[in-house]
């Protein structure tokens, strides 16, 4: 008999670390969700595979819930998930499976009821006011201009992509030429984490103003003129990240 609980007793711990690698996991799509743009290209898939997933991380959960790693799980979750409601909203696909998971395990978790109170608390008020602080912040950096891509492609390596971007504003407008590297994004076969930050601005042209793109290896020419070269990119660190701070 005591062989038996004892076995129990491990199986319950072993099934906890599957908790916080689950939490873990969260965590990355966190991390993602705000330092890539995600394009859900399969949207069922991708929400069979998420609710696949959340859904057997919930029953371990449960069965461990008194175990030290999986209580540890349960209270990350819900905070984790706050950027990626913010950062992919809309994309209930992939928001409604972890937040179902998320909150079931928090009330569920073998935590003191009263630390889940707490906590419950907390997290309500973090929520309010990050979606409050986000949604004035992103107002206020709203700009009248309409942008619209209107060509986009990629070098021959598939190194480097581009698009022409044409912005209609007050003065006239303008045709911009955005390049970023095309080799630092996460593809999957149902989503793709598009890296953000590395995009530059290689030519702007007032008023709006029809441009010819062309290739020769990795050498981009704008209207027959050579506007970037690889070396040129090596050279001056063009694409290094820009730093949010």
């Amino acid at each position: 008999m005591k062989s038996g609980v004892t076995s129990n007793i491990w199986l319950k711990r072993i099934a906890s670390v599957f908790s916080l690698i689950y939490a873990v996991y969260i965590c990355v799509l966190a991390f993602r969700s705000v330092f890539y743009d995600v394009i859900i290209k399969k949207p069922v898939v991708f929400c069979v595979y998420l609710s696949a997933i959340s859904a057997a991380a919930l029953v371990i959960m449960i069965y461990s819930r008194k175990q030290l790693a999986t209580k540890l799980a349960s209270l990350i979750l819900i905070p984790a998930l706050l950027p990626i409601i913010l950062m992919c909203l809309g994309s209930w696909e992939m928001i409604i499976p972890l937040a179902i998971c998320a909150v079931t395990i928090f009330f569920a978790s073998g935590a003191n009821e009263g630390t889940k109170t707490l906590l419950g608390t907390v997290y309500l008020l973090i929520y309010i006011l990050a979606a409050l602080a986000y949604f004035i912040f992103t107002s206020y950096l709203t700009s009248p201009a309409v942008q619209k891509t209107i060509e986009e492609g990629v070098s021959p390596s598939e190194k480097y992509r581009y698009e022409v971007i044409n912005t209609t504003d007050s003065s006239g407008g303008c045709t911009t030429v955005m390049l970023e590297p095309n080799d630092k994004d996460i593809v999957r076969s149902s989503v793709t984490y598009k890296a953000k930050g590395y995009d530059r601005k290689l030519c702007v042209k007032r008023p709006l103003t029809e441009v010819k793109i062309e290739w020769k290896d990795d050498d981009l020419y704008i209207n027959g003129e050579r506007w970037f070269t690889p070396e040129q990119a090596q050279k001056g660190k063009c694409f290094e990240k820009e730093s949010f701070f």
